[in-house]
């Protein structure tokens, strides 16, 4: 029974793993709609606005729908301010694709995002930075930044 259990999970992990490909996916056909956006507005700082509204826009018809209640006071006043800066970090990323695409491409810049992604997701992880579960690094997870990194410059390359 705990076998099927840990198969179970094991095709789970597999199936929100291709959910996260997808996902993935998105984000190039963002950057490239956003990097137009830009070039039509001559401003990557107005586009960038422009997509972040547009979301903003939807996610609140998703609070809206999902029924999502606000939280009292007392608990807003508790979270601590580095939580909050997950959106200029969102502004910073967004307008630096839109900027670097017409430059350097989309699949250049976004290899060279995940693999920046991935050299500090593993020290995040190494170390369970922000309360996440510590997964410590080993050669094989080095390895793979390292081929990611190498792949990143073969795409720019050729």
């Amino acid at each position: 029974m705990g076998q099927k259990i840990n198969l179970d999970f094991m095709y789970l992990k597999y199936i929100l793993t291709g959910v996260a490909l997808l996902i993935g996916g998105l984000l190039a056909v963002q950057g490239s709609i956003n990097s137009q956006l830009g070039g039509i507005l001559k401003s990557p700082f107005l586009a960038a606005f422009i997509s972040f509204f547009v979301g903003t826009l939807t996610l609140f018809v998703l609070n809206v729908l999902m029924r999502a209640e606000l939280p009292p006071k007392a608990i807003i006043a508790e979270i601590p301010l580095y939580l909050f800066i997950g959106g200029v970090i969102g502004a910073i990323y967004v307008s630096s694709a839109i900027i670097l695409i017409p430059k350097i491409g989309v699949a250049t810049m976004l290899g060279a995002s995940i693999g920046g992604q991935m050299i500090v997701a593993s020290i995040i992880d190494h170390y369970g930075f922000f309360n996440i579960a510590i997964h410590p690094i080993s050669t094989g997870r080095i390895v793979g930044i390292l081929l990611l990194i190498v792949g990143v410059f073969l795409i720019e390359r050729f």
